[in-house]
Parts: structure tokens; C-alpha cells; sequence
């Protein structure tokens, strides 16, 4: 029994200083309870490749060992602890309680001088499709067959219509939402605990998505401009917010004067910036021929995005916007061809280049796949984690996998659900391959303007279901986001991307209540336990074929998610022996404690929270 009840991790509860400096002195910790029979705890540290072992201490009528250490000035710090009963050495690492000696990939791992935005771990994201959102400004926006792109015309369209078809749309359908509807929407996205905007592409284009990016130096004039922007960021920062922009870096729009003079001068340098083939085509993006692709061979280009001390990623990070952070689209593609690989040193250049503006600044890179390889601190402090979130989620919910489906942009149509430890499995894999500083900063997400809205097939039965995901995307470490609309249940049909950009619904008589309780609650949930959920231990508790148990604990306190998709009434139990928890302050299950145990009596379909307390 002993040995459930042994603790630690990378985590506020048992490391003093989660982002130290070289140099610095930090207090490494581990749980064993007193009535164990260990006899001795080491610290067994790896510095510089050297091994290090150091003898830990008690804290006096408590039951945790400690140690304090001087991070190293490079190279990280790797550590296990070493439990001597009698003569058997034991190990505890990432991999738990072990005989064998952990390799380093599975120690315990600290990076010193990480520039991170360390924020983020508490914060609360709310992703925002401005066209979709709110008119503020009726002096702004697109005109009824304003000019033709893309084989479409403008259209403009109420908030009481639907987008259209892309092959009608050709995605000039607007709707006018702009900045100022936005600034609008402040007093209402607080009431559900939101603290950080992220707002697609706002530069000028062509598009109501604004990937076709014409002039990355300004804001386009249907969204309000240049002052539009500065007045939101302004608002946003009185009531202590942030804001996060979207932007493509990774291609232009055909209506860029960069490309209208690369096209008249084959020897500007503008030429330089795309990639011409010897017929004099252009290379786009994933072939998609709105969006060529730019050449990071020119180290002109990259001055303007990023290198120069005028360059565009350095610009809104300043007065009179200084805006928090980017979200850096198709990131994993970036400087990337059959013949170019610039990715990751586009990458570490633009961190370079965004922590001298400002440290704390947040890059977050969309990479749908696993991108452990740009967080190691030297390129984004987090990657979009459909990998880690919302692909699992859906799979648990029975959604085929996003890459096994036939035509991106539709319904991918469904597949045999995850099972409880196929869920765990799924999570904690992610959270194992990035570094455990990394863990904390992850923007997690269900659902984008990329997919189809997971909420729109929890209107019926399956509502309870999608709430016990919303519950484990606000637990899970990292910054969770909801998408616009979902907090109230936002029309639109289960398919296509368009469908997934339907206008928000601003009339409360036809908001689906049940959405609205749901992340209200949640947004209490994050600020009540801001310091437990920014960085607050966590792990799995409990799996079955039907159920899983995701925790979130310190040393007075706890959060459970619970989620079930059993259709029958049941019963679980959880270890309390870790948690060391007494008293059940809230929930919606009948739970109680019984010695070592937690007692959980669930019904059918039940998915909930609890809140336990010493």
C-alpha cells in the first residue's frame, strides 16, 4: 500500500521554482508516507552527463523528503530519487515506482533560463473568427459586390443568415463583424471567466478568413483599421487581459504588392521572397493557388517578418497595440519544400526576435501532429494541441481521426471510440513526450474555426458526454480555449468549415442553456483554482472501458473530471492513498470517502466534477 501513496513530479507541489535561472537555488521534492518502510532517499541527479547523488531530509512531522540545488548553467537538470528499504533500492521517476534505474528520458527534467510566458498556465482563452462575432462599428466593413476574387463576388450577409457553400461563397460571404463588436464583447466574455482573446488573421485581405494576407503592417479597414486595434488592445489591458493574434507568415495573398512587383521584375527583391518555377509559376501552399508560398532563402524577407527591428512580428508587440502574443499558422510548414528546410530556424529566429519585444510574449504554433520537436524552449511555448486534446476527445467520442478522413474540411465521419485507457493512453503520451516546463503552457483546444464544431453533436443525448470533455480540456495543464459560439450551443450542422464559421448567436432566447451553465461553471472552476490549475499536479486516476478519472491536486486540495460513457448506473473507486484528500465540497455524483478509498456512485451517462478539499 505504501507504494500508491509515493508522490512527485515537475509540478508547483514539489519543485520550488518551475522556471529557474543557472545558478539559482531550487527544492526538489517527494511524498512518502510516514508509515512506509523506506529507509533512505536519495536524490539521484544527472549534470553535465555526470551522476550526482545527494542524501534528502524529512520536513519535521510532515511526509515530504527535500532537497535543495543549484541548477546548472546549461544542459538542464535530470533527476530521480532513489528509496532504500533494507537493503532494495526502488526509483521513482516519470515512469512511477520502478526496480530498474529510469533512463534520462524518463527522469524528471528541469531547463534553466526558459523565456516562457508563464501566464498562460492560468489563463483562460476564448477563440474569436471576427467576421462570425459581432458588428460594433456600422461605418466598417465589406460592400455588396465591393470587387470579384477567386471566381467570387462580395456578398454581405445578417446575423440572422447562414454562410454560404464554399463553391458559392468563395469565402467573400461577409458578415461584418469587426474589431469594435468585439471591444463590445468584453463585459460578457469576463462573465464567463475568459482572459485571453485569440483572433484570427486581422490584416489586410481579400477574404473573410484573412490567410490571403496583403499588407501584414496593417489592419484591414473592414475590421476598423489601424485604430480599431489599438482600442481594443487598450481595452483588453485595462481589465487586465490579453489578446493574441493569428497570422500566416507562411504565405502571402496574390493581391500583395510584393508579388505584383515580383511578377513585373524578376530581379527585385521581391522576386526573391516567392518561389518561382523555371515556367514562371508560382509554388503554393499545399497547392491551394490563393496562397503562395514565401521563400525564407532571402534574409530580406526575413528582416521584414521578424529579423529587423521593424519587421512586423516586433511591430504589434509595441506601442500602441503591444499585443501579448501570436498564434503562428501552419507552423510546421513554415520554410519548409521539396528542396528548403528553414522551418526551425524561422522558428528560433522569430523566438529570438519576440522575447527581445517582450519575454513574456506567447508563441503558439498550429502543428496538428505531435511538436515536441519546436518545444524545447528555443522555438514556440506551445503548439495548438489538437494532438493532445481535441483529436483524443473526438476519438473518445467516436469521431474518425481528422488525417483518416476522406476530404479535410468535412465530416470525418465516425470510427470505434476511444475506451477509457485508450483516452488515457492517448494524453498522456502527449504530455509525456514534451518537456514537463512545456506541459504547463499548451493551448487546448476541442474544437477551431478547422473543424467541426464537437458541440454541435451534443444537442441531444450526447450533451452529457461533451460536457465531461469541456470539463478535462479546462483541467488538463496548459490554457484550454473555447471557440466562439460553443458556450451557447451556436447553430450549424456537423460538416464542412463554413459550417463551422456560422454568425454568433447574440439573441439569449435562443442560447441552449445547458452550453451556457456549462462554461460559466468552468470559468469559475479556473479562477477559483487559478494556482492549482496553472501549475497544480496532475494525472489520471482511474480508467475502465467506459470511465476515466483525470486529477488535478496539491497538498489542501483537489478537482476531479469525470467521465463516463457507461449506460448503465455504476460504481468506481479511487485510490485516495496519493491525494490524501476527506472531505467531497462539491459534486454532482454521490461521492464519499471510506478509509484509503473515494466512493463513486455515477448514472448512466453521468459525466461530472468534484471538488474535495482535506
Amino acid at each position: 500500500m505504501w507504494k500508491k501513496s509515493i508522490d512527485s513530479g515537475v509540478n508547483s507541489l514539489y519543485v520550488s521554482n518551475l522556471y529557474p535561472k543557472g545558478g539559482e537555488t531550487i527544492t526538489l521534492s517527494i511524498k512518502i508516507p510516514p508509515t512506509s518502510p523506506v529507509e533512505e532517499v536519495l536524490l539521484v541527479a544527472t549534470i553535465h552527463e555526470r551522476q550526482v547523488n545527494s542524501t534528502c531530509e524529512r520536513y519535521e512531522d510532515t511526509d515530504i523528503f527535500h532537497i535543495s540545488f543549484v541548477m546548472p548553467d546549461s544542459e538542464g537538470l535530470y533527476w530521480c530519487f532513489a528509496l532504500r528499504v533494507g537493503r532494495t533500492y526502488y526509483y521513482y521517476s516519470q515512469k512511477g515506482l520502478t526496480r530498474y534505474i529510469p533512463s534520462l528520458h524518463d527522469d524528471f527534467f528541469l531547463r534553466e533560463n526558459l523565456q516562457c510566458a508563464t501566464w498562460v498556465a492560468g489563463s483562460t482563452c476564448y477563440q474569436i473568427f471576427p467576421d462570425r462575432f459581432r458588428k460594433g462599428d456600422r461605418a466598417v466593413g465589406a460592400h455588396e459586390h465591393e470587387y470579384e476574387f477567386d471566381g467570387g463576388t462580395v456578398s454581405v450577409h445578417g446575423f440572422d443568415e447562414k454562410p454560404l457553400p464554399f463553391g458559392q461563397g468563395r469565402c467573400l460571404d461577409f458578415f461584418n463583424g469587426d474589431l469594435k463588436g468585439i471591444e463590445d464583447s468584453l463585459d460578457y466574455l469576463q462573465s464567463l471567466g475568459i482572459d485571453t482573446l485569440y483572433i484570427n488573421p486581422i490584416g489586410m485581405s481579400c477574404t473573410t478568413h484573412r490567410y490571403d494576407c496583403c499588407d501584414f503592417f496593417q489592419i484591414d479597414p473592414k475590421l476598423g483599421g489601424d485604430e480599431a486595434f489599438r482600442s481594443l488592445c487598450s481595452a483588453v489591458h485595462k481589465r487586465g487581459m490579453r489578446i493574441l493574434i493569428d497570422i500566416s507568415i507562411n504565405h502571402t495573398g496574390l493581391n500583395h504588392a510584393w508579388l505584383a512587383k515580383a511578377r513585373e521584375d524578376m530581379q527585385s527583391d521581391e522576386h526573391s521572397y516567392y518561389y518561382f518555377k523555371e515556367d514562371g509559376s508560382l509554388l503554393f501552399w499545399q497547392g491551394v493557388s490563393t496562397l503562395p508560398q514565401l521563400n525564407y532563402g532571402s534574409e530580406k524577407l526575413r528582416d521584414i517578418i521578424y529579423q529587423g527591428q521593424d519587421s512586423v512580428l516586433r511591430k504589434f508587440l509595441r506601442e500602441p497595440y503591444l499585443q501579448d502574443g501570436w498564434r503562428l499558422d501552419v507552423a510546421n510548414e513554415v520554410g519548409r519544400t521539396d528542396t528548403d528546410n528553414y522551418c526551425q530556424e524561422i522558428w528560433q529566429g522569430v523566438r529570438k526576435a519576440v522575447k527581445e519585444e517582450n519575454p513574456e510574449a506567447y508563441l503558439v504554433g498550429e502543428d496538428w501532429t505531435d511538436a515536441s520537436a519546436h518545444l524545447h524552449g528555443d522555438q514556440w511555448d506551445a503548439s495548438m494541441n489538437y494532438f493532445g486534446c481535441s483529436r483524443p476527445l473526438r476519438a473518445w467520442l467516436g469521431e474518425r481521426d481528422r488525417y483518416l478522413s476522406y476530404g479535410w474540411g468535412n465530416d470525418p465521419g465516425k470510427s470505434t471510440a476511444y475506451n477509457g485507457y485508450d483516452l488515457v493512453k492517448a494524453i498522456e503520451t502527449q504530455l509525456e513526450n514534451l518537456d514537463p516546463q512545456m506541459r504547463f503552457l499548451q493551448f487546448n483546444l476541442l474544437s477551431s474555426h478547422d473543424t467541426p464544431r464537437l458541440s454541435a453533436k451534443a444537442h441531444g443525448k450526447d450533451f452529457q458526454l461533451y460536457s465531461g470533455c469541456v470539463m478535462l480540456q479546462y483541467l488538463l495543464p496548459g490554457m484550454p480555449s473555447t471557440y466562439y459560439g460553443d458556450e451557447v450551443g451556436l447553430e450549424g450542422p456537423y460538416g464542412t468549415v463554413e459550417d463551422c464559421r456560422y454568425p454568433m448567436q447574440w439573441d439569449k432566447t435562443k442560447w441552449d442553456r445547458r452550453f451556457v451553465r456549462l462554461y460559466t461553471l468552468m470559468g469559475k472552476i479556473r479562477r477559483n483554482y487559478a494556482s492549482l490549475l496553472a501549475f497544480g499536479a496532475y494525472r489520471f486516476m482511474y480508467a475502465d472501458n467506459s470511465t476515466v478519472a483525470f486529477v488535478r491536486y496539491d497538498d489542501k486540495q483537489a478537482l476531479v473530471a469525470l467521465l463516463n460513457k457507461s449506460s448503465k448506473e455504476k460504481a468506481i473507486i479511487i485510490d485516495n492513498s496519493l491525494l490524501g484528500m476527506g472531505q467531497v465540497k462539491n459534486s454532482e455524483a454521490m461521492a464519499s470517502f471510506s478509509g484509503t478509498k473515494l466512493l463513486i456512485r455515477l448514472d448512466p451517462r453521468q459525466n461530472c466534477l468534484l471538488e474535495l478539499g482535506r
